[in-house]
């Protein structure tokens, strides 16, 4: 498969617009890159609409708790603005979809593509890299060398694994 046809997000430095239908809207904040974006965006949001800034050091157990709260409250228009490293905006999208908040609802802006999560399916472990697509990484959790592949889960919030050695091991 060529990279024409992987889903890797491709990430510009061209911030999104915050949409003009929105009638509130939450801006989360990954670290000091996130903030400057999210400064930008909050500059931009039209008078009259509520916003609500949030910092998070990192999309956990804290940041579900905070979107659920904010989707439980959500009415139509309601807007999620995520920016900041790419780890951090893809797993906090991941529980915010998996909360039901809808694709055309979230914007974001990655400052920072380095880092990446990697799912195996061999033990259902997310381990934590720098390896690039194409690079192997041993899993967390089961210890298999980790091929990681051109294909980020929109559910996971994290790039696919498979064994790199799978072909050898049988």
């Amino acid at each position: 498969m060529g990279a024409q046809h992987a889903s890797v997000p491709r990430w510009t430095d061209e911030r999104p617009h915050i949409d003009p239908s929105a009638r509130a809207v939450a801006l989360v904040e990954f670290g000091p890159s996130g903030a400057a974006a999210v400064r930008g965006w909050a500059a931009v949001v039209p008078d009259g609409v509520p916003a609500r800034t949030h910092l998070a050091p990192a999309a956990d157990e804290d940041t579900r708790a905070l979107l659920a709260e904010q989707i439980a409250a959500a009415r139509v228009g309601w807007r999620l603005v995520l920016a900041g490293p790419e780890i951090e905006v893809l797993a906090a999208r991941a529980l915010a979809t998996g909360l039901g908040v809808l694709d055309a609802e979230i914007s974001v802006a990655v400052t920072d593509a380095q880092r990446k999560r990697v799912f195996c399916p061999h033990c259902r472990t997310t381990t934590t890299t720098e390896e690039p697509v194409g690079g192997s990484v041993p899993c967390d959790g089961c210890g298999r060398r980790l091929f990681v592949y051109a294909h980020v889960s929109r559910r996971a919030g994290a790039y696919l694994g498979f064994m790199a050695d799978a072909e050898e091991a049988a």
